[in-house]
């Protein structure tokens, strides 16, 4: 009866909230023929240049890249911890975390050229 009860509740809270929800999208954009235009303003890049755009969603790729290979070699750390001695799981530990650094070496090189490649095609197009 109690789960009931809960279930019944959590309905009525979703049904309550489903309007302000909905009511919240914004209605003032014209997603006809300008749908790129919109987007690019409800992004917040507004008179941003494609290349401008391509390249700050390289570095977000390249940033999360990052930031799995750095997990992957607090992964492989843990791995080596809890392996009690064993040298299988060592081997496979000290495997994950040079291949996570050899990842996280490419990662950072890509982002670094990406950039350099970037601001160069930004400044030759501005001029």
């Amino acid at each position: 009866m109690k789960k009931f009860l809960s279930l019944i509740a959590l309905v009525a809270i979703v049904s309550a909230l489903a309007p302000s929800a909905l009511l919240a999208q914004t209605s003032n954009l014209d997603l006809g023929n300008n749908y790129v235009q919109n987007f690019r303003e409800v992004a917040g890049y507004g008179e941003a240049s494609i290349t401008e755009v391509v390249g700050n969603i390289i570095k977000i790729v390249l940033s999360l890249l990052g930031l799995v290979a750095v997990v992957l070699v607090i992964i492989g750390g843990f791995q080596w911890m809890a392996s009690a001695g064993n040298e299988d799981k060592i081997k496979s530990a000290k495997k994950l975390i040079g291949s996570a650094l050899v990842g996280l070496i490419i990662v950072v090189l890509a982002y670094a050229i990406a950039t350099f490649v970037i601001s160069n095609i930004v400044e030759v197009t501005e001029a």
